[in-house]
């Protein structure tokens, strides 16, 4: 099976510019960081409905741009051109490491499939690149998520059929539009208060953490045995 991680949100923590803003933004960083996120994929979603491809790095700037005005910070040109690197430079999640070990332990194959640029990504996934097989990048598909063509190309570029994916995100709109596209999903809700989309496909697991995914596997491999009761007629 392909377990194919999201990136932003579920490998890398999206909220750990705020110690990047901090210096400009003091005690509001938090807030800051979570408007541009917001503002991010927001851009993201109106560019794909308008069929346009800008790259991820203006989407990432214009959205800096937009929070911090919103916020009464406007930053010198030094400013904005450091701070929006600064989604180059995320923390990983403590998890992140010892779980794509873990799946690897168990046979499987593990990709990133992330709107980020390529070479974002390889900074990104440093500390645990060993661990990965393959790197799949919106800039490679033409497209962000949840357009369906993301998703597509990752089977392509995987070889593989939908049902012997596994997308795991920490993002509803990504399960959504991955489970639209017939992959199996896995919502990682690190936030305990956070609420799924009230439409679309139901994620096929939930896990509060990447920790939690080597028992989801062993339960999907369980289902998926030959032998198994639960697993369709040939």
């Amino acid at each position: 099976m392909i377990v194919a991680f999201d990136m932003f949100g579920t490998l890398a923590d999206t909220s750990s510019v705020a110690a990047e803003l901090a210096a400009l933004c003091g005690g509001r960083a938090a807030e800051v960081a979570a408007t541009w996120r917001a503002r991010q994929l927001e851009y993201m979603f109106r560019v794909t409905a308008m069929g346009q491809f800008p790259s991820f790095a203006e989407l990432t700037r214009w959205s800096l741009t937009s929070a911090l005005a919103q916020a009464g910070f406007p930053p010198t040109e030094s400013q904005l051109d450091d701070l929006a690197g600064a989604y180059r430079r995320l923390r990983p999640f403590d998890d992140a490491r010892p779980a794509l070990a873990a799946v690897r332990r168990q046979g499987h194959q593990v990709a990133v499939l992330s709107v980020g640029p390529r070479a974002w990504l390889e900074e990104l996934s440093v500390t645990y690149g060993d661990h990965v097989d393959a790197i799949v990048s919106a800039e490679d598909a033409g497209v962000f998520k949840p357009h369906p063509g993301i998703y597509r190309y990752l089977l392509s570029r995987t070889r593989s059929e939908a049902s012997d994916v596994l997308l795991v995100s920490g993002n509803p709109f990504d399960i959504i539009g991955a489970s639209a596209v017939g992959l199996r999903t896995a919502w990682c809700k690190r936030d305990p208060s956070a609420l799924f989309d009230p439409w679309g496909p139901r994620p096929d697991y939930v896990i509060a953490g990447l920790a939690e995914l080597a028992a989801v596997l062993a339960e999907l491999a369980a289902v998926l045995a030959p032998d198994s009761p639960d697993s369709p007629d040939c």
